[in-house]
């Protein structure tokens, strides 16, 4: 019945493939099919001749979907043309950065796979359609004014956001003009309208009372509204910007199609969210990683590398959650793993290592911080000690009131790696990846030393206790970008940055 459902919903696209209606519910009962059932049909949509470009790039969406192989991302990129709207190229961009930061293990592999679907050009058909506006340059001798772009805002515990929150407080504490502007450009409406599969870019809320800067300074941001559409908020932020005349641009973030505008009028400073330079043009490079590859990514101009570890403001000793609430004992050896997409950034295979970790570690408990109690991830039975929760205010609290923090094989992870360092923990984090990054000499290389640090640091409270010294005095040494080398640092870019700009144009 199953079967015979999903083939007549495909009889129904075959009749009409351009309707996003139709190929998203041909997705939801293909998707219900047994193993062999559905790989039946994925062949079947995958054979379908296809005359017209809009009913390909629904079918490339919906066999992404279904099939979790991004070469339906690369087909799907390489139909993008300059008829493909704005609001349909960057509903693709999202999907891929979402897949590309929770389905890959470690920096190399999110670089190919975002070179296989070639996001630059992709960025580049938006950016084409963008109006080109000389803004009128203030008068030479006044005070530097900044603006920062940042592709979204929603609230401090969103990485991108307290990036940008950090660097207004840099540049309040330097005394420097700056004003924050995004297009918000996750959000887009009606956005499952561009995709043939089930998944579209997620709505979030501002949650303006956290825009909070931690020195004497007022946030001023100019947030575009999400209903409007992507290319209508484009070019109303553009001409934000250049009402604003500023002297220099600090993109915050990885990508976004905006910049490349700003960079033909602009002096453009990149703050990456990751430790890789932003795919997007910009003359200078704010990198944790003195030798960092700055001609990483194909197609665009080579930045100047500008060392700049310094990411996080310090929040000070947290007040640990009490352990009994989780009916923890105080013996206890609690390891902690937090994050927003842990269903799928916890590989199946590290996720049986950890289960039989546990099973000869009686000792351990384990907290899930991200994942609803509900929610079952597979190769993670019901255990008497591993303790889901959904995400947490007050994310250092129940840091601090456990023994080790335990980063999974995955390119993120950075932002918590940093507060686990702060908090005194000692951090278990593979290298080549954001984690990896910030603690430097204490990624481990291989799974089999990552386990075997595990068990030392669980038998060895004094070996794991010295090892979050340790890494407590590299975060205010490397990470704290509220100290004075971080203004200094901060300063000397922007100066770089405009030089460089004043040299190509």
């Amino acid at each position: 019945m199953n079967y015979e459902l999903a083939s007549d919903a495909l009889a129904s696209v075959r009749l009409l493939p351009t309707s996003s209606e139709l190929w998203r519910r041909l997705c939801v009962l293909v998707n219900a099919l047994e193993a062999d059932q559905k790989s039946s049909l994925c062949d079947q949509v995958a054979s379908l001749e296809l005359l017209n470009s809009d009913a390909s790039w629904l079918r490339c969406g919906a066999l992404a979907y279904l099939t979790r192989n991004p070469v339906w991302f690369v087909q799907q990129s390489a139909i993008a043309n300059t008829d493909t709207t704005t609001d349909a190229v960057m509903n693709l961009l999202d999907l891929v950065r979402y897949h590309a930061l929770a389905r890959t293990s470690d920096l190399d592999a999110l670089t190919q796979f975002l070179r296989g679907i070639n996001v630059p050009r992709l960025q580049r058909l938006v950016a084409q359609r963008l109006p080109l506006v000389r803004a009128p340059r203030r008068v030479v001798g006044a005070g530097l004014r900044v603006a920062i772009y940042t592709p979204r805002v929603t609230n401090s515990r969103h990485g991108g956001t307290a990036f940008t929150l950090n660097t207004m407080n840099v540049l309040a504490k330097l005394g420097v003009e700056t004003r924050v502007f995004t297009a918000q450009e996750s959000t887009i409406p009606a956005a499952n309208h561009h995709s043939g599969g089930l998944e579209s870019s997620a709505l979030f809320v501002v949650e303006r009372g956290s825009l909070v800067l931690n020195v004497k300074a007022n946030v001023k941001m100019v947030l575009a509204d999400g209903n409007f559409s992507l290319r209508f908020r484009f070019e109303r932020m553009l001409a934000k910007i250049q009402a604003y005349q500023p002297d220099l641009v600090i993109f915050v973030g990885f990508m976004s199609p905006l910049v490349y505008r700003l960079y033909e009028d602009y002096p453009v400073l990149g703050l990456s969210l990751h430790a890789l330079p932003p795919i997007a043009p910009v003359d200078v490079w704010l990198s944790a990683d003195p030798q960092g590859n700055a001609a990483l990514w194909q197609d665009l101009p080579v930045p100047q590398l500008v060392h700049y570890p310094y990411r996080f403001w310090p929040k000070g000793p947290a007040v640990p959650v009490d352990r009994g609430l989780l009916q923890i004992p105080k013996s206890a050896v609690v390891l902690i793993t937090t994050g927003h997409r842990l269903d799928t950034e916890m590989p199946l295979p590290w996720r049986s290592r950890m289960l039989a970790f546990m099973e000869t570690h009686q000792n351990v408990h384990w907290l899930l911080l991200g994942v609803a109690k509900e929610t079952a991830l597979e190769g993670l039975p019901v255990h008497v000690r591993i303790h889901s929760l959904a995400p947490q205010l007050g994310l250092p609290a129940w840091i601090a009131a456990c023994d080790v923090y335990v980063n999974p094989p995955r390119v993120g992870g950075g932002g918590t790696v940093a507060m686990a360092m702060e908090q005194g923990l000692a951090v278990l984090t593979m290298a080549g990846a954001d984690g990896g990054d910030k603690v430097g000499a204490w990624a481990i290389a291989t799974e089999e030393a990552y386990f075997e640090q595990l068990s030392t640091w669980v038998f060895n409270a004094a070996a794991r206790q010295q090892a979050g010294a340790a890494l407590k005095a590299q975060f205010h040494a490397r990470l704290d970008v509220s100290s004075t080398p971080a203004q200094d640092g901060l300063m000397h870019a922007c100066h770089a940055a405009i030089a460089s700009f004043n040299q190509r144009t």
